[in-house]
């Protein structure tokens, strides 16, 4: 990579978000800081379920700021489901004048899906898996992003094509 870039993953469960982040880490030499297993890690501590979704962005977006200002890039996995995380993107893209990309990952063929949702298994230590009905009120809390980014619809093509899409936008 050229320049310095905060490389921010976003989608619902299941959209292939975090198997594209894992790539581009591997791809790139790149740390990836993932939201759900810093929440679960804080809930292995003691931490209350009911103050950890917030916080766990928070941390993740800390971890991101530390290498930022050493000059690294940096890939993120989140859903950021909302306005409220992908502002703190942009705004910590901007303070180290890194370049924001944004890759949403979506999954437009319900079956299959639902499908990846009820057949995972993460196993990340003290979280359960997301369960199909999940997904779907996510889904409707979901807000539309108007951020310029690029778009994969995970069900259409297999995981190493996506990849080089991925790879190809960064480049």
């Amino acid at each position: 990579m050229v320049s310095q870039r905060l490389i921010v993953l976003a989608g619902l469960p299941g959209s292939g978000k975090s198997t594209l982040a894992e790539g581009l880490s591997h791809h790139f030499s790149l740390p990836l800081f993932s939201v759900d297993p810093i929440e679960a890690a804080m809930w292995r501590g003691g931490l209350s379920r009911d103050h950890t979704g917030i916080a766990a962005y928070v941390v993740a977006e800390a971890l991101a700021e530390e290498h930022l200002r050493l000059g690294r890039s940096v890939v993120i996995d989140a859903v950021n489901p909302v306005e409220a995380p992908r502002a703190a993107w942009r705004k910590l893209a901007a303070k180290y004048r890194a370049d924001l990309k944004v890759i949403e990952c979506v999954c437009v063929d319900q079956a299959t899906h639902r499908r990846r949702i009820e057949t995972r298994i993460r196993g990340i230590e003290g979280m359960a898996e997301v369960t199909w009905e999940r997904v779907e009120k996510r889904r409707a809390e979901y807000e539309a992003w108007t951020d310029a980014r690029l778009t994969l619809d995970t069900s259409a093509h297999p995981p190493e094509r996506l990849l080089a899409e991925a790879i190809g936008y960064l480049t």
